[in-house]
């Protein structure tokens, strides 16, 4: 019996030698993260807000992680494109998504018996924007009241944005909707910088966005914002109201997200340090001038805590697509 306890003991602790040995490599990994370029993937095209924030964060990323912060764009499927690459990505930490709200309404419609929260890695929540609606700065409809009661005229306003019916953008007019008791023309498109050029065209007659996306137009006299869907007035754009000044009072706490997110099963200490990393690029100036201008407040949510963000997100965001009658 004697011997046969040595034995064992001796089998454990050959065993607990042979898994420190499997361990050990992945160990130095995570301690020497990172130690090649780091790729950021845009679910929008080129122009788009997210595209410009994935950008102006990798800039100002590179010199904190010592190695070059990349950005693609995989725009295609209202983000179904990009989300299946960061689905079959590694999870070492070298590749990540910028996620939006539209990844939560995706899937909760389009792509809901593809993927749920859970079957990814949460990093970091960065920026919160608020909706708006614009028209082209031509446009007969010089207030929002004016385009709402256009619409319930029966007028066939045609409001465009980034992604499909259920989409955040979209789910923003059909809170609008809802309360000014207004039908929805919606048009889709793949981003909104697209949305943009179409509203500039005059091929729709408003758009729903994040200031970001107009300010450089509305700047140039070609835009004009008609309202914002927040609390109180932005500091950038001070003179356009907000919807409840507009004259319809509706719940202003449906607002666009930017963060990071990757494949599941990301390590914790890398999602760490990828987390502390970009906050901390997010400190540069040049960043807080672009944040500035663009209107966007900054979010600081890492690990864990973005992950609860998004299942929470997920029930408020459900709520919204049954009440709209989009899903059930």
């Amino acid at each position: 019996m004697k011997s046969l306890n040595i034995e064992l003991q001796r089998a454990c602790a050959f065993a607990l030698f042979a898994t420190s040995l499997l361990l050990s490599p992945f160990i130095a990994h995570a301690d020497d993260f990172p130690a090649k370029p780091i790729t950021i993937v845009a679910h929008t095209a080129a122009g788009s807000s997210t595209d410009l924030f994935a950008r102006e964060l990798a800039q100002a990323a590179t010199p904190v992680f010592g190695k070059p912060v990349v950005v693609v764009n995989r725009p295609g499927g209202s983000g179904a494109t990009q989300m299946a690459l960061i689905n079959s990505a590694e999870p070492d930490g070298y590749t990540s998504g910028v996620n939006t709200s539209s990844h939560i309404t995706a899937m909760l419609t389009t792509l809901k018996d593809t993927y749920t929260p859970a079957d990814f890695s949460w990093i970091a929540l960065n920026q919160v924007d608020p909706y708006i609606l614009a028209v082209h700065a031509d446009s007969p409809y010089k207030s929002l009241k004016d385009l709402v009661e256009a619409a319930k005229a029966g007028e066939r306003v045609k409001i465009g944005g980034y992604g499909a019916e259920g989409a955040a953008h979209n789910i923003a007019v059909h809170i609008l909707a809802d309360k000014a008791d207004m039908p929805v023309t919606w048009v889709s498109y793949p981003g909104s910088g697209d949305a943009a050029t179409a509203v500039l065209g005059k091929h729709i007659d408003a758009v729903s966005i994040n200031p970001g996306g107009t300010l450089a137009f509305v700047s140039a006299g070609r835009i004009r914002i008609l309202a914002v869907m927040s609390e109180s007035r932005v500091s950038s754009m001070p003179d356009v109201p907000t919807y409840a000044e507009a004259g319809y009072d509706v719940d202003t706490s449906w607002k666009q997200i930017r963060g990071l997110y990757g494949p599941k099963d990301i390590p914790e200490d890398i999602q760490k340090k990828l987390a502390e990393g970009f906050f901390k690029a997010m400190e540069s100036p040049r960043f807080k001038e672009y944040m500035k201008r663009s209107a966007l407040e900054a979010g600081d949510l890492g690990p864990g805590q973005y992950g609860s963000f998004i299942d929470e997100s997920a029930k408020k965001t459900q709520e919204w697509l049954s009440k709209l009658g989009i899903t059930q």
